[in-house]
């Protein structure tokens, strides 16, 4: 499961800065179609979420929540819900709100909806019950204002003109660094999260929680650390090390990976002296690793940084979780797109 696909030529490390700037078959995400009339790739969510959690959801897999610049972009829009939604299906949300002042609608870009494209529905923004505060696109083509809180399919964009390219990791995203071999890239993120939102954001860039398999890995996975003191990092979190993916929430002291692979048939990095303790409150189920590039286990609510993985040329990765992520609680809250 984590061994190498494929080894990527030299001669392509030069063109890792590179801003993409074709106009015909450029290439994305896997999960995103391009659209040459809109110069954009888009994506479907099916299943519903609330608004905030689908402008994460964007962000996470590198593009928006969707803002229609155009009457053809609204069409487009729609005839996508029509073929990709089921017909009961109200709309979609869109990345417009006035959370911040009641009336004055902004983009997810801070962009006054003015001066973008104002599509509304007769009446509408109504702000019934004084709790409509973001922006639903109807398959009538019409803007209304919703409920944050209720839950709606939605649609990511990813515009061309901001396309980058990394090809030694196969992704757009230019933070993912490649080890020694080749096979495999890593990206460090810096932002503390729970393990499970960790999880969830390593899966909407279709990679997956590192799991260091050798010295070698957990030298450059304590490289990146070292790039990064602690002294240097804001806010107040442990600063200690960072998330890797293998838990023991199924069973007790049973470690195993995000691929429900035995740790110990995958990885020969070793655990810190005294480690897995499980703490003093019996409360540490998910794995992490000190600077020193030794395991441990701590509380999976801590907000931590953490190691995203991905298998060079592996663009299907996301797909690999289907056996592992509904039998995990916090993650069936978390996923669902």
């Amino acid at each position: 499961m984590l061994s190498a696909l494929f080894m990527i030529p030299c001669c392509l490390i030069a063109t890792t800065n590179v801003v993409v700037a074709q106009d015909t078959d450029p290439n994305f995400r896997s999960d995103y179609k391009y659209q040459p009339t809109m110069a954009a790739f888009y994506k479907v969510h099916k299943s519903p979420k609330y608004w905030t959690e689908a402008v994460s959801t964007c962000k996470y897999e590198g593009g928006y929540l969707v803002v229609p610049e155009s009457q053809g972009e609204i069409d487009f829009l729609v005839k996508l819900i029509e073929n990709q939604l089921s017909g009961d299906t109200t709309g979609v949300f869109v990345g417009i709100h006035d959370m911040f002042i009641e009336g004055n609608f902004m983009t997810v870009k801070a962009d006054s909806i003015s001066d973008i494209f104002d599509n509304w529905a007769a009446g509408e923004p109504d702000d019934f019950q004084d709790n409509e505060d973001c922006v639903l696109l109807h398959r009538n083509s019409k803007y209304y204002d919703y409920d944050c809180k209720r839950k709606f399919p939605f649609i990511c964009k990813k515009t061309l003109a901001s396309l980058t390219a990394n090809p030694l990791c196969g992704t757009s995203d230019k933070a993912y660094i490649p080890d020694v071999t080749g096979d495999k890239c890593y990206k460090l993120h810096l932002n503390p999260k729970t393990w499970s939102e960790a999880y969830t954001i390593c899966h909407a860039e279709q990679s997956y929680l590192a799991v260091p398999t050798n010295k070698k890995e957990s030298d450059l996975l304590k490289e990146m650390l070292a790039k990064h003191p602690e002294n240097t990092l804001n806010d107040n979190f442990y600063k200690n090390g960072a998330y890797l993916g293998f838990h023991d929430q199924f069973t007790e002291g049973e470690y195993v990976t995000v691929f429900g692979e035995p740790l110990s048939q995958v990885s020969v990095a070793e655990w810190s002296p005294g480690q897995p303790d499980n703490g003093l409150n019996n409360d540490e189920n998910c794995g992490h690793m000190f600077r020193d590039g030794l395991l441990n286990d701590v509380n999976c609510s801590w907000k931590l940084m953490f190691f995203c993985e991905r298998q060079i040329g592996d663009d299907d990765v996301i797909d690999l979780f289907s056996r592992v992520q509904n039998n995990i609680p916090e993650l069936r809250s978390l996923e669902g797109s």
